[in-house]
């Protein structure tokens, strides 16, 4: 008995393990609170919004969270858009922002999009403050 034990250990272990390195090498990171975020090169980034969500907020959390987290950013530096709400570069959503730590006039690569909606190109917050509008997603059970 304590024999399957260790073997259902190791397997839970090498499938958690897979799973973790087809997300590096996909280079798809989340939020704590479910927002995706994709290297588009290696001055630009995506933020994927969550759909039906309070996106702007999103969009923020997730260039903050990643700058910090996988960019290895201090909380002073800053996170740019570069690209406004549209169709995403490298994921299949259509409710993505580009962003990059460089102004936009120093960013080779973005898609440059402009909207009517979302953070406009330019605008730009600390790394702290940006990640600071993430929130945990709510769920209602019935």
């Amino acid at each position: 008995m304590g024999g399957q034990v260790i073997k259902r250990i190791i397997f839970f272990g090498v499938a958690s393990l897979i799973a973790c390195t087809d997300s590096a090498l996909t280079g798809d990171f989340r939020t704590s609170n479910g927002v995706r975020v994709n290297p588009v090169n290696a001055q630009v980034f995506e933020v994927i919004a969550r759909p039906g969500d309070l996106q702007v907020l999103d969009f923020w959390c997730g260039a903050g969270e990643y700058a910090r987290r996988v960019l290895d950013a201090p909380g002073r530096a800053r996170v740019y858009v570069v690209s406004e709400a549209g169709p995403g570069a490298v994921s299949d959503s259509k409710s993505t922002v580009q962003f990059s730590l460089s102004p936009p006039e120093q960013t080779q690569g973005a898609l440059g999009h402009t909207s009517y909606w979302g953070p406009n190109i330019g605008s730009h917050a600390s790394v702290v403050e940006a990640g600071s509008r993430c929130r945990t997603q709510l769920r209602f059970d019935d």
